[in-house]
């Protein structure tokens, strides 16, 4: 990306640089040599804003393996019009370039991973413009369900830090809430909890929003089987409810009539058109 090629110049010198120091030494290769240092740190430094900057002014060729994930396993990119998809796919590169990745494993993490976890941050946000990826945009995976400052008492599979800015998820489990919506998506409910934090939403759906065990009647898990599979079972109602609009939505339009056009006003209803997708 564009820090990268804007270090390329200062590696280049600040290595020729210290190579002259070795066999020709002068307080000038010096000089030259600590000035490429601080160029480069600085470059590192603010390298996430040079690189979203950079997307935003020569967006990025979506790759077609991408495009076909989206489209054959998010209903919310298959209901998008072309223009909107074009739009949606520029905003999940931009996401990608602000996400930062730690891995609590002793294993290489494919790209995959890092998309994954950006692309429900980018759907709740998508109507909205609040910045929900700026503000959470760290993801931790581990490789097994862990314990945490927040929950020292029972291994779980997921969780949001909103100060600190980070979800934390198995890898395990992110990929199982992708494959099929029998399983819990992770990375929908977090990120749904961090929308819900960041904006005043919370006030809007609460008044229409059923208690957890009612919500879980929407969807192909009860409480017990949640919980097996989360380590906790998930306590944010609205975040849970959201979570089974876009998974389970023709339950949850049939089950909380009051609920469903709350929901559609605010996330609009893409994914209920990909039924019948527009094809290009």
């Amino acid at each position: 990306m564009l820090s990268r090629i804007i270090m390329l110049p200062f590696i280049l010198t600040g290595g020729f640089s210290l190579y002259k120091m070795f066999f020709d030494y002068s307080d000038i290769y010096a000089f030259i040599f600590s000035g490429c240092v601080l160029m480069i740190a600085a470059i590192l430094m603010i390298e996430p804003q040079l690189n979203v900057w950079w997307v935003e002014k020569k967006p990025p060729k979506t790759d077609p393996s991408l495009r076909n994930f989206l489209y054959n396993y998010i209903p919310f990119y298959r209901g998008l019009t072309y223009e909107l998809r074009l739009q949606f796919e520029q905003m999940l590169a931009k996401n990608e370039y602000r996400f930062e990745v730690i891995s609590k494993t002793d294993k290489d993490l494919s790209a995959d991973i890092k998309t994954l976890s950006c692309i429900y941050p980018t759907i709740l946000d998508f109507n909205h413009q609040l910045g929900l990826a700026k503000k959470v945009s760290r993801v931790a995976l581990y490789a097994h369900p862990f314990l945490s400052p927040v929950e020292m008492e029972h291994v779980h599979v997921s969780e949001l830090d909103f100060e600190d800015g980070i979800y934390v998820y198995t890898i395990e489990h992110l990929q199982l809430g992708f494959k099929s919506n029998r399983f819990f998506n992770i990375a929908l409910y977090e990120p749904a909890k961090a929308f819900l934090m960041l904006s005043d939403y919370r006030e809007k759906i609460a008044p229409v929003c059923p208690d957890i065990e009612e919500i879980l009647t929407a969807g192909p898990y009860d409480s017990k089987a949640l919980k097996a599979f989360c380590g906790l079972l998930p306590d944010d109602r609205e975040a849970l409810l959201i979570h089974h609009f876009f998974n389970h939505p023709d339950e949850v339009k049939k089950l909380f009539p009051k609920a469903f056009p709350i929901l559609t006003e605010i996330f609009g209803d893409h994914h209920l058109l990909s039924k019948n997708p527009l094809l290009y």
